[in-house]
């Protein structure tokens, strides 16, 4: 298996059998059902969609609950040098198999975001993944598609420790003060 995993490059498919996870903010909950997250949590910023409609997850056997998370913490805010918040976000792991069976959806693919060196607010993410939809059905049936996939992930949610991100992000941040001090 790891083989598998370490052979795989940017574009190729993840296996059917793997998780990918998506953050959201834990604020944002299905009005009718505080207890599930929004629909929204899993819908294509207008970003998204001129990316090529993927949305952005990160492949679970490149990453832990915690790094995800962490990695929040230690991006800019969009267009800002100030940091995205961190404490107020949750993960919902998503079956690959699951999610390219919904029609509209194209595949699962691994898309790391890597870079020699990174700017200060963009931590590198080699575990990066994306949910790439058909533009065509998705446009058509965008309510049907982001309903089957909250459907799967409310049940998955994940657990993680936030003594650990906060330990992981906290040290980042020293790292660019140094950074900028120097």
């Amino acid at each position: 298996m790891d083989e598998q995993i370490s052979s795989l490059k940017n574009g190729d498919d993840l296996p059917e059998t793997d998780r990918v996870y998506r953050i959201s903010l834990n604020t944002q909950r299905d009005r009718k059902n505080k207890m599930i997250p929004s629909l929204s949590c899993f819908s294509l910023s207008p970003a998204d969609k001129e990316g090529g409609f993927r949305l952005s997850t990160d492949w679970e056997k490149r990453t832990t609950p915690e790094e995800s998370i962490a990695r929040v913490g230690c991006s800019y805010k969009a267009g800002t040098n100030n940091f995205k918040p961190y404490d107020n976000r949750e993960i919902y792991a998503i079956n690959v198999e699951f999610v390219k069976s919904i029609t509209g959806i194209d595949s699962v693919i691994f898309d790391p975001v890597i870079e020699e060196n990174p700017p200060i607010g963009e931590p590198n993410n080699p575990a990066h993944s994306s949910i790439v939809f058909q533009k065509e059905d998705f446009d058509k049936n965008e309510p049907e598609i982001l309903l089957k996939i909250r459907s799967h992930a409310k049940d998955q949610k994940v657990d993680f420790e936030m003594a650990e991100v906060d330990r992981m992000v906290q040290k980042y941040r020293k790292q660019v003060q140094n950074i900028k001090k120097d």
